[in-house]
This record gives structure tokens, sequence and C-alpha cells, in this order.
């Protein structure tokens, strides 16, 4: 028995049983398929297992907090609970995170993580539900020939789930289906667990059940000998993510063989002092000259697919109260003004934006917004279209929206 067990990063998600509040919790790096359903008292009694506390002390703190006194195997119960679903930061859990790295590093690709869940695992399906965003009531209509002179610089996408964002996918895609081919899609995505470093890529090529994605090892290659990091150091963190794979779905219906370079981006506004612009950080200005560099030497049309998020409030993120009609229109306006800010080609502005609030709706556009605008330079675009998702009565919006940089 744990002595002063750590709960891991775990993805926590509350949900109504028989009307009270519950939460469903799982294993983001995916070492685990179990699933553990937790009643209120539970989950707090989660959340002071934190690594500080002693069973006892656990126990004491929980009293202070609910003036409930719980017996000692029913905390000792929960805790073997965790253990065996891998969510406890420990040697157990050590054990199998590695063991699962060095089975990624054996794969010849990286397997699609979410065919058959987030989107069909058969290829016409999946093309179908694709086409069929297109022709939506709300939709942009078909791609209908070629309409820009030259390859797109970057499109600004979401990365939500295709049923809830397709239509907002597609009014970006199909502005990138009526340019000319680019040679590379370098597609930067927004990395949802903890990284050593700021930036990570890797050489796997994509499976999909489109086909095979290739990844353009060469140019990571040179990318990274000009990083000051390990630019794969966080290779693993491609495993499950889906902020990649979305983006390449849509591109191989679109083009079919294509190359990628995938890369994740970590947040980084909690070691910004107020008001400090991201070059200040030496990761963020060290790869954003490296991969500047790099764009010159490979010198062929690139286009940026930049897969984020916007706004993420809620009961489902740590809120204290639901989303109202109120929040709603209040994020409208703000993430449209942050979109702005981006179609304008202003990387610090949308940074300054973010900061001056506290970052309060949690976007997680920022760091892959803000690479490719400063190695970019001098882009100009337009906001193609906004989206809101909100989930159960209210218990939590994602926001999400499409811009094209020509």
């Amino acid at each position: 028995m744990e002595e002063r067990p750590k709960v891991r990063a775990i993805d926590i998600m509350p949900v109504q049983v028989n009307g009270q509040p519950h939460f469903v919790v799982r294993d983001p790096l995916g070492l685990t398929e179990r699933v553990l359903l937790l009643t209120a008292p539970a989950a707090m009694l989660v959340s002071l297992m934190d690594g500080t506390r002693t069973l006892r002390e656990v126990q004491v703190d929980f009293w202070r907090q609910t003036g409930v006194l719980l017996m000692s195997d029913q905390i000792e119960a929960l805790v073997r609970q965790l253990d065996e679903c891998l969510l406890l930061d420990n040697e157990r859990f050590q054990d199998a995170l590695e063991q699962a790295k060095r089975a990624y590093r054996a794969e010849a690709v990286r397997p699609a993580a979410l065919a058959g869940s987030v989107y069909p695992d058969d290829a016409e399906a999946l093309r179908a539900m694709l086409d069929s965003f297109f022709v939506a009531l709300d939709g942009p209509g078909k791609p209908d020939g070629i309409h820009y002179e030259r390859p797109l610089r970057a499109i600004v996408v979401p990365h939500i789930d295709l049923r809830r964002g397709g239509v907002t996918y597609a009014w970006a895609y199909r502005d990138l289906a009526e340019a000319p081919l680019p040679s590379l899609f370098v597609i930067l995505g927004i990395a949802h667990q903890p990284t050593e470093h700021l930036f990570t890529a890797t050489t796997k090529d994509f499976a999909t059940p489109l086909g095979i994605a290739r990844t353009d090892r060469e140019f990571l290659t040179t990318l990274a000998k000009r990083c000051p990091f390990d630019l794969f150091a966080d290779e693993f963190a491609h495993r499950q993510e889906h902020s990649v794979e979305l983006q390449v779905v849509w591109l191989q219906h679109l083009f079919g063989q294509v190359r990628i370079v995938p890369i994740l981006c970590a947040g980084f506004e909690s070691l910004l002092p107020a008001g400090q612009s991201p070059m200040t950080l030496s990761e963020v200005a060290g790869f954003i000259e490296a991969l500047r560099a790099t764009l010159r030497e490979f010198g062929e049309p690139v286009t940026f697919i930049v897969s984020v998020d916007l706004s993420h409030v809620g009961l489902r993120f740590g809120d204290r109260q639901p989303v109202t009609a109120q929040t709603l229109h209040w994020l409208q306006a703000q993430d449209l003004r942050f979109l702005q800010l981006v179609a304008d080609g202003d990387a610090e502005g949308s940074i300054a934006l973010l900061q001056k609030e506290g970052n309060a709706r949690r976007v997680d556009a920022y760091p892959a917004v803000y690479v490719a605008l400063k190695v970019l330079g001098g882009v100009r675009g337009i906001v193609r279209h906004y989206g809101q998702s909100v989930e159960g009565q209210g218990e939590a919006v994602v926001t999400f929206g499409a811009v094209t940089l020509p």
C-alpha cells in the first residue's frame, strides 16, 4: 500500500448518474482501458492524494473538509483501485509507461488511435463522414476547383472531435482544397499531456483508414539539429495525441498521399512573467529560429496546419458554475477577438489578449498559433467560421474556429 499516494495527471469528466454527480476517470496515456466511476466524495478524496499526505492525513483532511470520517479500509480500497488502473505515480505506473514507450518505438508507423471511436475505421464511411461536413446546413459547400494562385501559408482548424466540430474544419479545408498542393504540410498540434520540452516531434509515419501519411524524416532531422533541446525527447506524447491525427485524415481525404511534419506544442503561459513576449523563453525563440532556417533551406512550398481549439469553460474544467447563455455570448465575443488577431497575423497581440485576462478561458491554441505566425511573418487572412460545443446540461463548453491565411 502506498504510504503517500500520488495521483498522476488523469482525465476526469463530470457526469450525472441517477441524478447524482459522479466523475469518470480515464488514463490519458492509454496504458489501460479501465475506467473508474467515482462519486463526488470519492473524487474529493482523490484530489487529496497529491503525494504530500499519508493515508492517515488524507483521512483527517477529508474529515475536516466534509465532516465525514471514512474508515481506513475504505480509503485503502480506493488507493488499490487507482493503482490497478495505473493512475498512481508510482513504480508500477513507471514500469508500464516504459514498456509502452518501448513498444511505441518498435512500431513501424504510428497506428491510428481514434479510428473506430472518434471517426469510422472503415475508409468509405470515413470519407462519407468528412464529405457530409462540406454540405451540412451551415457548411461551406464542396471544394470547387483552384481559386488561389499559390499554396496557402496556413490554416487554423479545430482538433475537437469531428462530430462536434466537423463543419468548422470544412470551412478551412475547403480553402486548402481550392489552392495548389504544397510539397509539405507542417502540422502544429497541441500536447495535451505533460512533456519535458515545449515542442516534440515524431519521425513515424501516420496510419489511418485512408492509408499512410509519410513523415518527412530528412526535414525533421535537419530541424532537430538546429533546436537547442532534444526535439524527440517526448516522442511518446504522439502515441495517443489526437490533434495531429485528425488533420491527417482530412489531408488524406482531400489529397491522397501527403508528406507531413508532425509537431506538438506545449503550453508555456506559466513560464512567462506578466506582459513578457514568448520570445524571451529560450526554447520558444530557439525553436522558432530553427524552424525558420529549416524552411529556408527546404526551399519548397509549405503549408502550416495549426490544429487548435479555443476556450474550455465549465464544471469539467474546474469552474464552479455551469455554462449559461450569457457565458456563451461572452466567450464568442472574446474568441472572435482572438481569431481576428490571428487573421491579422498579430502573434504578440494574440498572446497579450490572453495574458490580460489571465487566460481565464483556458485557450489551448496559443502555442501553435504563436509559432506559426512568428515563423511565417506578415501573413493576413480571414476568419472563416466559429463554433461552440456545449456538453450535457451546461456542464462545459469547448469553442473552436477556422482561419485561412493565404
